[in-house]
């Protein structure tokens, strides 16, 4: 029954946005203006299907009616897309109407390819459910388990992550993980792989054009390129900070001073800057950090909702319709005490639906900062049609700037939730290092997935190369290599590469959380605040919602860098804003590699891909 909820819910994910012009010139601007109105006719359909099928007392009867349903939906969507490729763009003298017929070519996207898309749908939930599936076997010398029972890598192995001391515990679960789910999940990845490019052809766009779609551009990883130069030199002085404390910890057995960080040990170090025994506890100790999760214990989930709703409107914002919240606002039952809930959002019409997790933390009171930043995204571009309602993704780096402010220090205090913490130098250097950890160690790795997909889809790689093409760019860009030498058969990818990799998250995780520093300093400068850029709060700035709610509503009317133009003054992906952020990490880095004389970037890995 989960799985059928599952694979509904996926149907909506891989049915793509899409934008337009017209033909002769009338009839094709009659066709984009019924298709509009169809178009969302029938995703709000859609949504209503998907969301109540996620009802926690639908039997399986129920359920397998309603996905019945929803691919009859689908196929309303793929019938847009047919007539839409039935005129002759060469006919359409209209320019915006040409763009339109090209954008509602794609409405349905791979929904459109029959078989090939139910087939990828299946392996797209198989890769989802990998790190949920129970199928690893605990570590003999490790934690005792009852009965031995076996082990998904969320949130079991993720928690040995989190708090283990054991390097070749880690190793372990790192080798055992692949090793179980290689042959699975290849055969799954290659299938998506496939669909992707049979879908670009059909829709007779070029692979990278179709890839990046949600950009309305092929040369997106030209702006990550830039991204990665501006950052490299700093990047790596954290990087040689963090393996010479490794070597301190672990010792040279496990850790070479000059080489690449083994990846299970850097995984870790990913998994711990909001635990206690990361690399920097002996520096800043956690527990010199402000109790973040008392500070909203007196919330329940609904509340952390309206607190975080509350940001929007100090910027201008109209409150979110009452409709919205007796109707499409729902708990999500199944969220009690999970750690990892996330919620579901659906925004691809200005008929927004969400269900919320039913468990309240500091994480989850910032994570509704950002869903906030999606539903206040698609209200403010209500008026568009169908073909412009796409948002090149600027919806994640929104929410990201107001994360990073309501975040703060600076905020927690003036909202009240802190006012009895007392915030010492010490103490932002310790919160802004975790922040770092997180924020600058997974950028790469973005870059990485990001470059794997694009090298094979353009036939750069073969599909027998991809490991080994993996491993070279994780050597070179993230500086860490292998555990153990590796089999070039094998797919070494972490977990989260594969989550919604039909949509392309990987490049969306870059690109979002780049522009979202990139929004924050420009907000941060709208108000003033020049100086402790890491400490900037811009609740309260109208200016500041002017701007966010004019580059709102141009949806993707407009070219990419033309929407962007409306809050940066310099519109294009740039990693100053990030350097600029931790620009006191990257000193205090600097001075201490200085003094213990650490090599600055890596030697080659001794780690062969046979």
């Amino acid at each position: 029954m989960q799985k059928l909820c599952v694979f509904a819910l996926l149907v909506a994910s891989c049915l793509g946005l899409s934008h337009g012009a017209t033909n002769d010139d009338i009839e094709a601007k009659k066709f984009i203006k019924e298709a509009s109105d169809k178009y969302y006719e029938l995703y709000n359909k859609l949504a209503d299907e998907i969301f109540t099928s996620m009802d926690a007392d639908d039997d399986f009867e129920q359920l397998l009616s309603k996905f019945e349903n929803v691919k009859n939906i689908a196929g309303g969507l793929a019938e847009i897309a047919t007539n839409a490729k039935n005129f002759d763009l060469s006919k359409i003298k209209n320019e915006e109407t040409k763009q339109a017929i090209q954008t509602l070519k794609m409405t349905g996207d791979i929904v459109v390819l029959g078989d090939d898309f139910e087939d990828v749908l299946s392996s797209v939930v198989s890769l989802n459910e990998l790190a949920s599936d129970k199928d690893i076997d605990p570590y003999l010398d490790g934690v005792n388990r009852p009965n031995n029972e076996s082990l998904a890598y969320i949130p079991d192995i993720q928690e040995v992550f989190q708090k283990s001391t054991d390097p070749e515990e880690l190793k372990y679960y790192w080798t055992a993980w692949r090793n179980t789910n290689y042959i699975w999940s290849s055969a799954h990845f290659f299938e998506i792989v496939e669909v992707i490019k049979k879908a670009a052809k059909a829709f007779d766009f070029p692979i990278h054009a179709f890839w990046y779609r949600s950009y309305n551009t092929g040369e997106m990883l030209k702006e990550m390129d830039a991204v990665m130069k501006d950052i490299k030199e700093p990047y790596q002085q954290l990087h040689a900070f963090v393996r010479n404390e490794l070597k301190k910890k672990y010792g040279e057995n496990v850790i070479d001073v000059n080489g690449p960080i083994p990846v299970h040990i850097f995984l870790q170090v990913l998994e711990q800057p909001w635990y206690e025994g990361s690399v920097i506890e002996s520096y800043f100790p956690f527990k010199e950090l402000p109790p973040y999760n008392k500070l909203v214990e007196k919330f329940d989930a609904k509340q952390i909702i309206e607190e975080a709703e509350r940001f929007y409107q100090s910027l201008g914002f109209d409150p979110l319709d009452e409709e919205f919240k007796r109707d499409r606002l729902k708990i999500n039952d199944e969220s009690d005490n999970v750690q990892n809930c996330r919620a579901s959002i659906f925004d691809d019409t200005p008929k927004v639906y969400m269900k919320y997790c039913n468990s309240v933390d500091f994480k989850k009171f910032m994570q509704n900062h950002g869903y906030m930043g999606q539903l206040h995204y698609a209200t403010e571009k209500k008026n568009l049609p169908s073909y412009y309602f796409n948002s090149y993704d600027l919806e994640y780096s929104v929410g990201e700037a107001v994360i990073l402010s309501a975040s703060t220090p600076k905020h927690l205090t003036a909202i009240g939730l802190a006012k009895d913490f007392e915030f010492s130098n010490h103490t932002l250097f310790n919160r802004l290092f975790r922040m770092g950890i997180h924020t600058l160690f997974n950028i790469p790795i973005y870059y990485v997935h990001t470059r794997v997909m694009h090298d094979l889809l353009d036939g750069t790689i073969e599909d027998k190369e991809v490991n080994k093409h993996y491993w070279k760019l994780m050597e070179e860009y993230v500086g860490v290599e292998p555990p153990i030498d590796r089999d070039e058969e094998d797919i070494d990818f972490t977990y989260k590469f594969f989550l919604d990799i039909e949509k392309n998250m990987q490049t969306k995780k870059f690109v979002g959380e780049v522009l979202g520093y990139q929004f924050y300093r420009a907000f941060c400068k709208k108000t003033g605040q020049v100086t402790e850029l890491n400490n900037c709060d811009f609740y309260g700035s109208h200016e500041v919602g002017n701007d966010l709610k004019a580059m709102m509503a141009l949806g993707s009317s407009k070219p990419w860098k033309e929407v962007l133009g409306k809050v940066l003054p310099d519109p294009k992906l740039s990693g100053d804003a990030l350097i600029e952020y931790y620009t006191p990490i990257f000193d205090w880095v600097e001075s201490q590699n200085k003094e213990s004389k650490a090599k600055i970037g890596w030697n080659a890995t001794k780690r062969k891909i046979l």
